[in-house]
C-alpha cells in the first residue's frame, strides 16, 4: 500500500497512444549534492534523505507500468533505479553513455570556491560553456552528444506503447531536454533538475520526441 504522505504520479492521460513513454528520472540526494560540490564520476552513494527521495518517487510511481528500466552505473543512480525496480518484474540494465559530466580535477570541490580556484575557467565557462574543458575532464559539448545519443539508442530498442524509466544525471539530463525542445548546448546548465524529479517524454514512431512534464517532484511534497 502507498504511503499517506506519498503524492502519486497521476499521468497516464498524457500519455499518447502509440508512443513510447519515457520517464527520465534524476537520482536522489547525496551528501556532496546536499553540501554543493562538484559531482560527476566519483561514485557517490544516497544519503539518508536520498534514499528516502528514492522510495518516494518508487511509491509515486507505483501504478504506472514499465516494460525496462535503465540507468547510469554509478550508485547514487543505481540506487534510486533499484528502489523503482522492487516488485516489478522489469530489469534495471545500465547506460554507461549516461553517466554525469565527468568534472575531472574540479571532483569534490566546492562551487562557491570555484572563480577563486579555477579564475581562467569559471570566467571562460560563464561566457559560452559549450566547449570548454573541465580541468582534466570533459566539454558540455561532449557530455551532450554522448547522451543524447545513447538517449536515441535506448528508445530505438523499444516498440510503440512501451513505458521505459531512465535514471540519471542533471547535466546528462539537461542535455537530453535542451535537445527535445531545440535549445543549444550552451543553455543546458539552465534546466533545473531537482534530485528524484521526473521528466516524461513520448517518443513517435516517426523519431520525434515531445516533452510533456518538465522537473516534476511533487512526490517530495507532503499528500493532499
Amino acid at each position: 500500500m502507498r504511503p499517506l504522505d506519498c503524492n502519486p504520479f497521476d499521468w497516464q492521460s498524457l500519455h499518447v497512444p502509440g508512443e513510447i513513454s519515457v520517464y527520465l528520472i534524476r537520482h536522489g540526494q547525496t551528501e556532496w549534492n546536499k553540501e554543493r560540490r562538484f559531482l560527476g564520476r566519483s561514485d557517490i552513494p544516497l544519503d539518508e534523505i536520498g534514499c528516502a527521495q528514492a522510495v518516494r518517487l518508487a511509491n509515486a510511481m507505483a501504478d504506472l507500468p514499465l516494460n525496462q528500466i535503465y540507468s547510469s552505473p554509478l550508485s547514487r543512480a543505481w540506487q534510486t533505479a533499484e528502489a523503482l525496480a522492487e516488485g516489478r518484474s522489469c530489469t534495471i540494465e545500465a547506460a554507461e553513455g549516461l553517466t554525469e559530466l565527468d568534472q575531472g580535477g574540479l571532483e569534490g570541490r566546492y562551487g562557491a570556491n570555484l572563480q577563486i580556484e579555477f579564475p581562467q575557467f569559471y570566467e571562460q565557462w560563464r561566457a559560452d560553456p559549450t566547449h570548454v574543458r573541465i580541468p582534466g575532464g570533459e566539454t558540455l559539448a561532449e557530455c551532450a552528444e554522448r547522451s543524447v545519443e545513447t538517449f536515441r539508442e535506448l528508445v530505438r530498442r523499444h516498440t510503440s506503447g512501451s513505458s521505459i524509466a531512465i535514471v540519471a544525471h542533471r547535466v546528462s539530463i539537461s542535455a537530453v531536454l535542451a535537445e527535445v525542445i531545440g535549445l543549444p548546448v550552451r543553455y543546458i546548465m539552465r534546466i533545473g533538475q531537482q534530485n528524484t524529479a521526473v521528466n516524461l517524454l513520448s517518443h513517435s514512431p516517426s523519431g520525434r520526441t515531445t516533452l510533456l512534464r518538465l522537473n516534476d517532484a511533487g512526490h517530495l511534497t507532503e499528500a493532499h
